[in-house]
């Protein structure tokens, strides 16, 4: 059995490990001149590199990502190869990154850091605080949960989900579908995040109206993709301050241009796609590859299937 792993991802200490471990297989590193491999553990953006046919021994594709928006997912499950995604894998990283972003608006830290620049004392009284307050988190999936676990330490009064599918979740007070159930988490949120997969059912699925629906105070955090949002509507809210703040990982499109507007509003908090960043990441992509190939070879489903 011959696989190509992307070693780039999981790192050149880690990738010898599997070589040490998985001693009846194969492992290459060019993809291109490997064209009877069975495998592939690859980044979406070499994936799409490729022509698939002329890899015709092809039966499984573990993605190192974990979004797959930007991959034909069914062009690979038409020729009945498998394909799973990094679940899991980012989720820890994601989570905390969201909480660095609501404690940007909430400890007002550009009013201190600026302050520090001039050296001026000037404190904020009644800075806003998570406990107590009503948090919804759209997309109920690993990421979702992390961030609700950790909300539920810092008090928060009560945490909705909202998801496509009708069933209950960890961390999560109430779970919501629909478009009635949407609009339901959008108005009650104090903070308001998105977690969701980007795909035909949530493009632009937050619009303009459901920015009406949101309070005032309310503070916007997207960790998904920047599609899931109209950016245009985003951008006019946050002129009009209709909502405190937004805090934005992803952008349409990315990198954001330097002439959008979004750069010198004082409402905004935007980090360049960099929310998964961890040290831990490599070895996560790692062992997971290690589990999934262990799941392989004794004829079981890989974890995190698509």
């Amino acid at each position: 059995m011959k696989v190509y792993v992307d070693y780039r991802f999981m790192g050149r200490v880690n990738y010898p490990k599997l070589i040490v471990e998985f001693a009846e297989i194969e492992f290459v590193d060019i993809i291109e001149d490997n064209h009877d491999v069975e495998i592939m553990v690859i980044s979406n953006s070499t994936l799409n590199s490729i022509n698939i046919d002329e890899y015709p021994n092809l039966k499984w594709i573990q993605l190192l990502m974990a979004g797959y928006d930007n991959v034909s997912i069914d062009i690979y499950k038409e020729k009945g190869i498998l394909v799973s995604n990094s679940q899991d894998i980012f989720s820890i990283s994601i989570a905390e990154d969201v909480f660095s972003k609501i404690l940007y608006f909430n400890r007002n830290m550009k009013h201190y850091i600026e302050s520090m620049k001039v050296k001026i004392w000037e404190p904020i009284k009644k800075e806003p605080e998570i406990y107590n307050s009503i948090v919804s988190i759209l997309g109920t999936g690993s990421i979702g949960q992390e961030i609700a676990k950790r909300m539920k330490a810092f008090g928060a009064k009560k945490i909705l989900g909202y998801r496509k599918n009708n069933f209950q979740a960890p961390y999560f007070d109430e779970v919501f579908t629909g478009e009635e159930g949407l609009n339901h988490v959008v108005k009650l949120a104090d903070y308001l995040v998105i977690a969701l997969p980007l795909n035909e059912e949530t493009y632009h699925i937050i619009n303009k109206e459901r920015l009406s629906l949101m309070k005032e105070t309310a503070i916007l955090i997207n960790v998904a993709r920047g599609k899931v949002i109209d950016q245009e509507s985003l951008l006019n809210a946050l002129k009009q301050k209709r909502i405190r703040g937004a805090g934005l990982d992803v952008t349409t499109p990315e990198p954001l241009p330097k002439t959008d507007e979004l750069w010198s509003l004082d409402n905004v908090y935007i980090t360049p796609h960099n929310a998964s960043s961890s040290p831990y990441m490599k070895d996560r992509l790692y062992e997971m590859t290690r589990d999934n190939l262990k799941l392989y070879l004794s004829n079981e489903k890989p974890k995190y299937l698509i």
